[in-house]
């Protein structure tokens, strides 16, 4: 899944995932491509006996492709099922055409995001011109279209309170996601308190800020076409504030000293053995209802803590460079790689890289020598 944004391009194909051949062949194994306003889906399959033609790439004629608007696109492979949706509508394919299976070799495949490797010519080809956000790949299993949904509307979106649903006036079974809402019914006043009690929702624990634009678009039906009124489309906004961002402070012993034989030995010293990772996030509490009609009474500020997940960890040397020769900061790298973690290191410390939550960081941290 992916969230993209592009507008009309070329006539070159625009990759945004590519799984190639990684040395002597240009051969794609898999890729996910922009061409002439298609979304285009390359699968070849791996070497069999069999030697028939079978379904390997697949197109779909989209305007979203080429509008210059953010879209969520969700990809799945159950193959032959070769399912496409954007913006939590399903969409099959308006062509497929077919090709043999990969022949056999022993060679490594290089994945890349946003362009394609040509290992047959050693550099990168196909590149992506538009944006690419939040991109995930679920391998070995095909998640229902209840998660899918939810990857593009669980967090933001309009809500409407289901209860006020009458038969005069209720929401159409047709709304695709949270992202349109639509309602039908033949009681004026009815949709008027309906409209006064449609809401935004946005759960994520850091939003966006900016706006989101919205769009009422209203369609009467008549009896007589000929008396029928038209209603204006009216626009408005809904403005996103930058949310507070948390603060991430450390605790623990912040300095040590041990014999030089500590240093010397080939465990090392582990530096943070006590260190604790602590978010905090301040906002500010409403004053109590007997309060609130007195002017001397302020609201108040409350710092609380958060759990979320981090991104990047860095440790440095303050002052002078380690020596190579006698120093070095060591992390294991079969713990890191359990955790889907990736690491750096010089002279200067290490860089941690990776999402992953507090605690899994101060994991690793621990084990730093």
């Amino acid at each position: 899944s992916v969230w993209m944004r592009h507008g009309p391009g070329g006539r070159e194909k625009e990759t945004i995932l590519c799984n190639s051949d990684k040395t002597d062949m240009n051969r794609h194994h898999y890729s996910m491509y922009i061409h002439n306003c298609k979304v285009g889906f390359l699968f070849r399959q791996e070497p069999t006996e069999e030697k028939t033609y079978k379904p390997a790439e697949f197109h779909w004629k989209l305007n979203q492709a080429c509008d210059k608007e953010w879209h969520h696109y969700v990809l799945t492979v159950d193959f032959p099922a070769i399912t496409l949706y954007v913006d939590g509508v399903s969409y099959d394919p308006t062509t497929m055409t077919e090709d043999y299976p990969l022949h056999p070799t022993h060679l490594d495949t290089q994945l890349v995001v946003g362009a394609c490797w040509q290992g047959g010519e050693q550099h990168m080809a196909q590149f992506f011109r538009g944006n690419l956000a939040g991109l995930m790949i679920r391998s070995g299993k095909l998640e229902s279209k209840k998660v899918i949904d939810c990857l593009y509307t669980c967090k933001e979106g309009l809500e409407f309170p289901r209860q006020m649903a009458s038969g005069r006036a209720s929401r159409s079974p047709l709304s695709p996601s949270q992202f349109t809402l639509a309602l039908e019914g033949d009681d004026i006043d009815r949709f008027d308190q309906l409209m006064q009690h449609i809401s935004y929702l946005n759960s994520r624990q850091f939003p966006t800020p900016g706006i989101r634009r919205l769009k009422i678009t209203t369609t009467v039906k008549c009896f007589n076409e000929e008396t029928c009124i038209s209603v204006p489309d009216v626009d408005g906004n809904v403005m996103v504030l930058q949310p507070e961002e948390p603060k991430i402070s450390l605790s623990g012993i912040d300095h040590f000293a041990r014999a030089a034989s500590e240093f010397e030995s080939t465990e090392g010293v582990t530096l943070f053995p006590e260190l604790h990772i602590i978010s905090t996030i301040t906002r500010e509490v409403e004053a109590e209802d007997e309060g609130e009609e007195d002017p001397t009474v302020q609201e108040s500020l409350v710092s609380e803590e958060i759990m979320h997940n981090l991104d990047t960890c860095e440790v440095t040397v303050v002052g002078e460079d380690l020596n190579p020769d006698q120093e070095s900061v060591q992390l294991d790298l079969t713990h890191l790689q359990q955790k889907g973690l990736e690491m750096t290191s010089s002279n200067q410390g290490i860089v941690i890289t990776g999402v992953d939550t507090m605690a899994n960081y101060e994991e690793v941290l621990h084990l730093i020598r």
